[in-house]
C-alpha cells in the first residue's frame, strides 16, 4: 500500500515538474526572449517625423534556426521571435543566376570524343574522361528563381573562340553529372584569358520580376544582336531539359550536348535610345518600370504598360562618364513605389573599381503615370543599405549599417549593432536621427572563436513579395 502511494506522489511530483517546465517555457515564449530584441533609440530631431514610413526586416542568427521580425510603421516598433522559422536562412530571393561555360565547339566533338581518354582523380574511385580541343563555344545559362516556382532556365551561344593552344577539356563519367552540371559534357574551367575577356559576364540584370507569370529580365547592353532592355524570358524547367532529344555523344553515350541551345528571351520593351539598361521592376497597376542610361549618360525611366507600349517617359538624372553603371531597386513595401540606387564607377590602373558618383531615385507611379520622380546625391563610399519613400512622398526614411564600439572579430568582419536612421525631406534638410539597436553588443562574445561557427546575429530588410533583395 505504502509503495503504491509512493508511486501515486512520484507521479504527481513529476506533474508538477513538467507544469512548472511548460510554465517557464511559456512563461519565456511571452517575455524572455525580450532579452534578444530589438530597441529604436531616438537621437536627434522629432520623432513623429517617422510617420508614415514603413520599413520591415528581421534578425537572424548564425547556427540557429529562429528569426526575430520587426516592422518599424508610423514610429513604432513591432517584434515577433518566431522559433525554427523555415525562412530562418534567408537566402531564397528571386534572382538571375548566369552561368558561363567553355564546351568543346561541335564541328571539333566527333574528334575529341574518339581521342576521349579515362583518368582517374580520387581514391573514391571517381573517374573523369580528357580530350584536347582546339576550339571552344561560350555558352551562357540563365536561370531564373522565384520563391515558390519552379526555376526557368534558358541556354544560348555566345560564339565560338579558338584557343591559342590546345588545352585540355574534361567531363565526368562516375557520377552521372546532370544535363547542367559543368562537368556533364567536355568543357573546361579555364581557357586562358584573351577567352575570358572576349564576353561579359554581367549581360542581364541579376534582379528579375513577373509579368503575369513570367520572368522578366534586364538585358544589359547591345550584344548577341539583342537590344537592351525587358525581355520575357520563355526558359524550360529542369524535368523539361531531361526530357530534350540527346543529339551528340560524350566516350560513347549519348547525351545533350552542352551547345545546345534551349528557351527563348523575347523583347518586351526596348528603347531605341537605350545606351545601357540598368534595372527593372514590377509597379503597380499591372505596369513595369525601366531605368536606363541614354545619350549624353542621361538616366530615363519609363513606365511600360502589359503590352510593352511606354505610357511614361521622364528624365531622372545626368551622370559622369563611367567604365560601369548599376543601379538596384531598394527594398519596398508598396509596389507604387521604387527607391533606386544608382551608382557610376571608373577602372582604375589596376583593374579595380573606384567610385565616382552614387545617388538615390525615388518614383511614385499611379494609373500608368509618374506622380514622383525625384533624384538627390548620396556619399559613394557609405551608400544608404535602405531607403523608403513615406505616404505623403515628400521625404526619405534611409538606413546605413551602424558599427559597434567592439574589437573586430575574428571573422574579419567590422562589428555592427544596428541601423543608424534618418529622415530627410526630398528638399535636403534632415528631420530626424535614430538607431535601431539589434542588440548584436550582447552576443558579441560569441564573434571571438572560430570565424565560420559564430552566433553572431545579422539584420536584413524584406523586400516586398516578389521583389529581388538588393
Amino acid at each position: 500500500m505504502s509503495k503504491t502511494k509512493g508511486s501515486r506522489r512520484g507521479l504527481a511530483t513529476l506533474g508538477v515538474l513538467a507544469l512548472v517546465v511548460l510554465l517557464a517555457g511559456t512563461a519565456w515564449l511571452r517575455l524572455g526572449w525580450r532579452t534578444v530584441d530589438l530597441t529604436l533609440e531616438d537621437r536627434t530631431g522629432d520623432p513623429a517625423a517617422l510617420r508614415g514610413f514603413t520599413l520591415n526586416g528581421r534578425i537572424n542568427w548564425n547556427l540557429d534556426a529562429s528569426s526575430l521580425h520587426f516592422s518599424l510603421h508610423d514610429g513604432y516598433l513591432d517584434t515577433q521571435l518566431v522559433l525554427d522559422d523555415e525562412n530562418a536562412p534567408f537566402l531564397n530571393r528571386p534572382m538571375v543566376s548566369t552561368d558561363q561555360t567553355y564546351v568543346v565547339a561541335t564541328p571539333e566533338r566527333a574528334s575529341a570524343d574518339r581521342n576521349a581518354a579515362e583518368v582517374p582523380q580520387f581514391t573514391d574511385g571517381t573517374v573523369t574522361v580528357q580530350t584536347t580541343v582546339n576550339r571552344v563555344d561560350r555558352m551562357y545559362t540563365l536561370r531564373t528563381i522565384f520563391p515558390g516556382k519552379e526555376d526557368r532556365v534558358v541556354r544560348f551561344s555566345a560564339g565560338a573562340v579558338d584557343l591559342d593552344q590546345p588545352l585540355v577539356a574534361e567531363s565526368w563519367i562516375s557520377d552521372t553529372p546532370y544535363e547542367l552540371d559543368y562537368r556533364y559534357d567536355y568543357a573546361m574551367n579555364d581557357p586562358g584569358e584573351t577567352v575570358r575577356e572576349s564576353w561579359p559576364d554581367t549581360v542581364v540584370d541579376a534582379r528579375p520580376f513577373l509579368l503575369g507569370d513570367t520572368p522578366v529580365v534586364c538585358w544589359k547592353q547591345d550584344y548577341l544582336g539583342r537590344a537592351p532592355g525587358l525581355y520575357r524570358m520563355n526558359g524550360l524547367t529542369e524535368e523539361e531539359i531531361a526530357a530534350l532529344p540527346r543529339d551528340g555523344t560524350r566516350y560513347g553515350q549519348e547525351i545533350l550536348c552542352a551547345t545546345t541551345a534551349f528557351g527563348t528571351l523575347e523583347p518586351f520593351y526596348c528603347p531605341a535610345d537605350a545606351v545601357v539598361a540598368l534595372t527593372g521592376a514590377a509597379m503597380a497597376d499591372g505596369s513595369s518600370l525601366l531605368l536606363y542610361l541614354g545619350a549624353d549618360n542621361t538616366v530615363w525611366a519609363d513606365l511600360v504598360d502589359a503590352d510593352g507600349q511606354c505610357t511614361d517617359h521622364r528624365q531622372v538624372t545626368t551622370v559622369p562618364e563611367s567604365d560601369v553603371y548599376s543601379a538596384g531597386v531598394m527594398v519596398r513595401t508598396t509596389d507604387r513605389d521604387a527607391v533606386i540606387s544608382l551608382s557610376c564607377r571608373s577602372m582604375n590602373q589596376l583593374g579595380a573599381e573606384a567610385p565616382l558618383s552614387s545617388q538615390l531615385a525615388a518614383l511614385r507611379v499611379q494609373d500608368g503615370t509618374f506622380t514622383l520622380v525625384h533624384c538627390q546625391e548620396q556619399d559613394a563610399h557609405n551608400t544608404a543599405a535602405a531607403a523608403v519613400l513615406n505616404a505623403e512622398g515628400n521625404a526619405l526614411l534611409l538606413a546605413w549599417r551602424h558599427e559597434a564600439s567592439l574589437p573586430a572579430s575574428d571573422s574579419g568582419l567590422v562589428p555592427e549593432d544596428g541601423m543608424l536612421l534618418e529622415v530627410r525631406s526630398l528638399e535636403g534638410d534632415t528631420r530626424y536621427r535614430g538607431l535601431l539597436r539589434t542588440g548584436a553588443e550582447r552576443d558579441w562574445g560569441d564573434a571571438y572563436g572560430s570565424a565560420y561557427l559564430h552566433k553572431g546575429r545579422y539584420l536584413t530588410f524584406d523586400p516586398l513579395e516578389g521583389d529581388a533583395s538588393t
